[in-house]
């Protein structure tokens, strides 16, 4: 039996080929490093970790990454239900960009891992 399309998927593999590279790029600017995991089913899952002592707070670099989704997609919508940031495990923060305006549609779902400076203790 064939399978149908899944339709979401391919817009999210869409939508990853023509962000991953501004989204790097923005995320080095701002000191970090973004890595891709999942499977580019329903969502874009990246990791951003502080990659430089003198990288901002993660609100600057999600502002920053935010602007530059909005700037070639479009849309980089927040739900009112959604709370962003959410607290993760190991200290992450963690935010969802709708890249659609209806919900049904793909989305970034982005953790940023906790600065910890060199003179903290371990």
């Amino acid at each position: 039996m064939k399978r149908k399309p899944d339709l979401r998927a391919e817009m999210c593999r869409e939508y990853y080929e023509v962000l991953i590279a501004a989204l790097r790029h923005v995320a080095y600017r701002c000191g970090y490093a973004i890595a891709v995991h999942g499977s580019l089913e329903r969502d874009i899952d990246l990791i951003a970790c502080p990659w430089r002592d003198s990288a901002p707070g993660a609100d600057h670099l999600v502002g920053m990454l935010k602007k530059a989704i909005e700037a070639i997609i479009g849309v980089a919508r927040e739900r009112e239900c959604d709370p962003n940031p959410r607290h993760m495990p190991c200290g992450r923060l963690a935010w969802s960009f709708y890249l659609t305006h209806e919900d049904t549609g793909p989305y970034i779902d982005l953790s940023v891992m906790p600065m910890i400076r060199q003179d903290e203790p371990k």
